[in-house]
């Protein structure tokens, strides 16, 4: 079977130059391959798999999480002299194989992606994401952590469609945004927050846009007609007598100091975030420090309701896997979908925007 994988030094050198693509995180140059690894055994009549599915994957995507597995992967691997690899990717969509002798409620041939659900644990599972491994194209997972799709539904997508979908619901849920709130959706050319802004279609609220550099503006109003308008950080732009309601932001450590001192929230203003941008380790150490005291002086004086998200419960997947089978115009909205080896390095290429023109998620396809 094959995985998209950290190769080891010794593996590295094994694979053609044009079967690999280095990825530079920081100053470290990372070498990923999509490689042919050992087949996945399912023993069906084994107790030990009795709750457990084989999966074949149909495609998988990367996100952003990905950076930092892949730079602990690499952490791990570039000191060792034998072979090893380490198979990466945290969504993907596939069919099932084979089913356990407990479970219930899927069959050979369902569609069916992870559900990661967090943080509750369920019937013995710890919550989160299922698998740091989503690229393998056959791997065994819990019956508990997938969640079966209709037949109908575009691959492509369901490929890319997990952290995305529940992040985004149960950001939205947790924010309270009532009827004519102003909501803001920061960093709004992010993957995240395209989601964001897919599923606040239906909610009737007055939805406003925020980016770091202003790139893709248009591309952004096109797709999402009903945002009263976009503003640039680097501008400054808000109008001054503009404040939010709710704020959903992929990226606090970049946008959160900006709203604060500026003034930017409404009092007892919720505000949901869902990371941080600087994940690496030399992004972490070079980031602009914040002091908390500031921080948590305006927190106070404003009643400001900050609230950490990760992920959500299983309702939050099942709702917008609702929500985009009954609007016409939900979507997934995808940059790009490659399903050819030699396609590799532009497809991570694209899904870390290494060419700043990504607009969407990116899936890589099995044939």
């Amino acid at each position: 079977m094959r995985a998209l994988a950290v190769l080891s030094p010794s593996i590295d050198a094994k694979v053609d130059q044009e079967q690999k693509y280095y990825l530079t995180i920081d100053s470290l140059k990372i070498p990923l391959a999509l490689i042919h690894v050992p087949d996945t055994v399912f023993k069906k009549d084994d107790a030990a798999y009795a709750n457990l599915v084989l999966v074949k994957k149909v495609g998988f995507s990367l996100n952003y999480r990905d950076l930092g597995v892949i730079e602990r992967a690499w952490r791990g691997l570039k000191e060792l002299e034998q072979d090893s690899y380490y198979p990466i990717g945290s969504d993907f969509c596939g069919y099932v194989e084979e089913v356990g002798q407990n479970v219930k409620n899927l069959k050979k041939g369902d569609l069916v992606i992870s559900d990661c659900f967090y943080p509750e644990s369920k019937n013995g599972y710890q919550g989160g994401i299922p698998t740091n491994h989503g690229s393998k194209e056959y791997e065994i997972l819990p019956e508990i952590k997938l969640l079966k799709l209709p037949d109908h539904f575009p691959v492509e997508q369901a490929a890319a469609m997990s952290i995305g979908t529940q992040t985004a619901i149960n950001m939205i849920e947790r924010a309270q945004i009532k009827e004519g709130s102003n909501v803001l959706v920061t960093s709004v050319t992010s993957n995240t927050s395209l989601f964001l802004l897919n599923f606040l279609k239906t909610r009737n609220c007055n939805v406003y846009g925020l980016s770091y550099s202003g790139e893709n503006f248009e591309k952004v109003k096109q797709k999402f007609p009903f945002l009263k308008d976009i503003y640039s950080l680097q501008l400054d732009n808000i109008p001054t007598d503009l404040q939010f309601d709710a704020v959903l932001d992929p990226f606090s450590d970049t946008y959160l100091p900006y709203l604060l001192d500026n003034d930017r929230l409404k009092t007892s203003c919720y505000y949901v975030t869902c990371g941080i941008f600087s994940q690496s380790r030399q992004k972490r150490k070079d980031g602009k420090e914040v002091k908390l005291h500031d921080l948590f002086a305006k927190f106070i004086a404003k009643n400001i309701n900050f609230i950490g998200n990760c992920l959500g419960p299983t309702s939050t997947l099942e709702q917008g896997v609702r929500e985009l089978c009954s609007f016409p115009d939900h979507n997934i909205i995808m940059d790009s979908v490659y399903s050819e080896e030699k396609s590799l390095k532009e497809f991570i290429r694209k899904t870390f925007n290494v060419d700043k023109n990504r607009f969407g998620k990116v899936s890589f396809m099995y044939t």
